[in-house]
């Protein structure tokens, strides 16, 4: 990934985070605008996914560095899907279930196991190669939470 890229994904999520402080239109609703957080970091989070799936099947080549900061940009992403779904504001073109907030300890688990599974192919990728972790790629199932809490 080119630097522009990666500067840009890091100024993205931080907008999302809330480091970033920006005003919006007026018109914005809150629950617009928390839609746009939500489905923003879902994109970023199936790009990095992307480019670990990718390498897994041996479409691209398994480049160490690019392993390990995917890997490491999908724990920083897994750790704020709580956070940015907090709030049950909902949009007609949102996918997300209402069961989100009527099981929020379930769908919070879920967020934390992926955020565990990512922290540990990083682990693996540092300490053993990304060889080693490439496996592990198989365990970051977007399904776990897409099956029972989005449209």
């Amino acid at each position: 990934m080119s630097s522009h890229k990666v500067i840009f994904v890091a100024a993205f999520i931080l907008a999302l985070g809330g480091g970033l402080t920006y005003a919006h239109p007026p018109d914005m609703s809150d629950a617009r605008d928390a839609y746009i957080k939500r489905d923003g970091l879902m994109h970023l989070i199936s790009a990095q996914r992307y480019i670990l799936q990718e390498m897994l099947v041996g479409k691209t080549e398994l480049e160490q560095e690019e392993f390990v900061r995917a890997g490491k940009s999908l724990v920083a992403m897994f750790s704020m899907i709580p956070s940015t779904f907090e709030k049950n504001l909902m949009v007609d073109e949102s996918r997300a279930k209402p069961d989100i907030w009527e099981n929020w300890d379930d769908f919070v688990s879920k967020a934390e196991e992926l955020q565990k599974i990512a922290e540990e192919m990083v682990a693996i990728a540092e300490i053993r190669g990304a060889d080693a972790a490439l496996q592990r790629v198989r365990q970051l199932s977007c399904g776990s939470c897409h099956n029972p809490y989005r449209n």
